[in-house]
């Protein structure tokens, strides 16, 4: 039998499923992230220095003002979800900042990125070898939170993660296409620690930099995980998946981290946060290269990789894109 405590409980997750279905899943609040630079005019039409300079100031007062949000979420909402922290783990341009925003659609959770990670990339180019720290989740104690990074799967952070017992999203992408985007996105943000690198060359000689410096670590990330994660509390996704049947990955996703999965509730957010509506009304397929959100399609790799391009890439991962399964053979 269950107890009068549990029977209270379960009675306010059901009366905050309800709130969701009705249409409190979609508040103003969450929508548009603090300073952010991702879809800031002002700080792309500045030098890159000083674009970079800013970069470094602004990740404080962001930092503080997530998590102001994500404690008032707490103390609203905080009762009616077991997992308060919807961690998520991807490379850059493999779709964690759309999945990022499905999750804090759920009343009370808020993004919120610490600003040691911002610093590590400014610093190195990257956090795909970023190793958290070991506070990392007693910082977020009394809050609800979404947090994505693209940190590797080391044993360290797997470790951490179970530890503290929380349940995470480990997001990947064909690194073809992560390649593509990357190099488009890093040649429109002078923000970026590797904006000097990509701004002035051609799109090949963009994928060929890429291939000889990127490649090899980014095939390192996505076997860490593989390697080491924690079958009970992570959740594997791909992107591609993602893309095809939107619904159906993010009801799974739901309910990995304990939240209403229900046909509503998901299909809302699905539709809430498509590709159409993060774009400014363009369809999957309609290019906007200064967006952060560019294309949204699968294979966009075939439309840049000369013949070139293509050898060197099998060269260099051939047998990883078999091995995962993105490729059957060498033919493409």
């Amino acid at each position: 039998m269950k107890s009068k405590n549990q029977s209270s409980k379960s009675k306010a997750v059901h009366e905050g499923h309800e709130r969701c279905a009705q249409g409190d899943i979609f508040r103003a609040e969450a929508r548009k992230p603090f300073l952010s630079f991702a879809s800031s005019r002002v700080f792309r039409a500045l030098p890159p220095p000083l674009a970079r300079a800013g970069k470094r100031v602004v990740v404080y007062p962001r930092y503080w003002a997530q998590a102001h949000a994500c404690r008032g979420g707490f103390r609203k909402y905080g009762h009616l979800y077991p997992q308060r922290v919807l961690f998520i783990a991807g490379l850059p341009k493999s779709g964690t900042t759309w999945l990022k925003k499905m999750l804090a659609s759920y009343p009370g959770f808020h993004e919120l990125l610490i600003p040691d990670v911002a610093a590590y990339e400014l610093a190195t180019g990257g956090s795909h070898d970023y190793d958290l720290p070991g506070d990392m989740f007693s910082r977020l104690a009394d809050m609800l939170v979404v947090t994505k990074m693209h940190v590797h799967g080391s044993p360290h952070n797997v470790a951490l993660l179970r530890a503290a017992g929380v349940r995470h999203v480990v997001l990947t992408r064909d690194l073809r296409d992560v390649a593509v985007s990357y190099f488009f996105y890093v040649r429109q943000t002078p923000w970026h620690p590797e904006y000097p690198l990509y701004a002035r060359l051609s799109v090949a000689e963009g994928l060929a930099a890429f291939a000889g410096r990127t490649l090899q670590p980014y095939m390192d990330w996505v076997r860490s995980w593989h390697e080491n994660r924690d079958a009970e509390l992570s959740l594997q996704v791909r992107y591609e998946q993602m893309l095809s049947d939107p619904v159906a990955v993010m009801s799974r996703v739901a309910g990995h981290f304990q939240l209403d999965n229900s046909p509503e509730t998901v299909g809302r957010i699905v539709e809430r946060c498509s590709f159409r509506e993060l774009s400014g009304g363009r369809g999957p397929g309609q290019e906007s290269e200064g967006s952060f959100f560019r294309k949204g399609i699968v294979g966009d790799w075939r439309n840049y990789f000369t013949p070139e391009l293509k050898e060197g890439y099998k060269r260099l991962a051939g047998d990883f894109l078999i091995e995962f399964g993105y490729e059957s053979d060498y033919s493409w």
